[in-house]
């Protein structure tokens, strides 16, 4: 629960913090601080917002316009101009509670936001911000493992633990269904988010890593999320110059999207002197993005044996291939998919007209 407002002892009463946890992007954090902010100042608080990322977001457009706002300071780096919170326009307004959202940024000078936090709570005001478990240094790792995504900006784990924090999360298919619709991303992301970060098994491996890190209790959590983790099902789709990979890469979306699988989109350099126009492998580049999936190249004489070693030396229980239209070249050779059986009998090979 947040604390409920006590009053100031003195000018010196160092301000309270309230951090609201979310689970994942878009679970509503930003909103819920501006409507527990909103709240405050109806039992007559001075609350203003010091900095708010809206993200396009209507819903946290509507709240953000009844809460007074301090302008942002403007500053050029680099012969660009940025906008940031303005940590003495705050501290020069005297007011009871400021909101400041996405307490894990780094401003361009280098700037952390949680510094700023810690010197209004200095001045004796409440802060309400917001940050994601994945930020959270003690955990910053795991759910980079989780999510597949690099290890994000970290904010250390005693400024959250110095205030309350509220834990903010949406069950994985109500989360899904915001962004489908648009409330969270830009119709041109909303595939590849849903494909890639936001798949169910992870929005359901963060929400535990989030409780976990509320009760203190990471490191018995590990083991479990590692292994939840390692054990999740891939499905790898292989591409090369010889056949048309879009509709290998539309299949494999399909198949990963049912068995809530990762994706990766290996492009297969066969060696064969022939070339690759880079547009088309712009083109797979671009494809495996907008359907969130990894994206490699690999060099090898012969495809079956390099996705083959894929998919042994990553655990992938799928590949998807193409077959070339000329029957006579798989009867003299062979698909690659009949290739891959007989390489790897215990995987499960699907082929594609491509």
């Amino acid at each position: 629960m947040v604390s409920q407002p006590l009053g100031r002892a003195g000018p010196e009463a160092r301000g309270r913090l309230v951090t609201y946890l979310g689970t994942a992007p878009g679970v509503g954090k930003t909103y819920r601080m501006l409507a527990d902010g909103w709240a405050r100042a109806q039992t007559g608080e001075h609350v203003v917002i010091g900095w708010v990322e809206r993200h396009g977001r209507a819903a946290t457009r509507e709240q953000a316009l009844r809460l007074d706002v301090v302008p942002p300071r403007t500053f050029r780096y680099h012969g660009i101009e940025f906008e940031d919170l303005d940590v003495s326009a705050v501290i020069d307004r005297r007011l009871d509670v400021v909101l400041v959202d996405e307490l894990a940024h780094t401003n361009p000078e280098g700037r952390k936001r949680y510094e700023d936090v810690e010197e209004l709570l200095h001045a004796g005001i409440d802060v309400m911000t917001t940050v994601n478990v994945a930020n959270l240094l003690s955990v910053r790792d795991v759910a980079a493992r989780i999510t597949g995504v690099g290890a994000l900006e970290g904010v250390p784990d005693e400024v959250v633990r110095a205030g309350d924090v509220v834990l903010v999360e949406l069950p994985p298919e109500a989360l899904r269904r915001r962004i489908a619709s648009g409330h969270v991303y830009s119709t041109d992301r909303v595939g590849g988010a849903l494909a890639n970060y936001f798949r169910p098994s992870n929005l359901a491996l963060l929400s535990q890593l989030a409780r976990a890190w509320l009760d203190d209790s990471v490191d018995e959590t590990f083991a479990f999320l590692d292994r939840e983790v390692a054990e999740r099902p891939k499905v790898i789709a292989g591409v090369s110059s010889s056949t048309r990979g879009q509709a290998v890469i539309e299949r494999a979306a399909v198949l990963a999207g049912e068995d809530d699988a990762e994706l990766e989109v290996v492009h297969v350099d066969l060696e064969d002197g022939l070339g690759h126009p880079q547009e088309r492998l712009d083109r797979y580049r671009e494809m495996a993005e907008n359907v969130g999936a990894r994206y490699r190249e690999v060099r090898g004489t012969n495809a079956a044996d390099a996705l083959s070693e894929i998919a042994r030396r990553e655990s992938a229980g799928r590949v998807v291939v193409g077959t070339h239209r000329s029957r006579l070249g798989n009867l003299v050779r062979g698909s690659v998919a009949s290739r891959i059986r007989r390489r790897a009998p215990g995987l499960q090979v699907d082929e594609v007209a491509a």
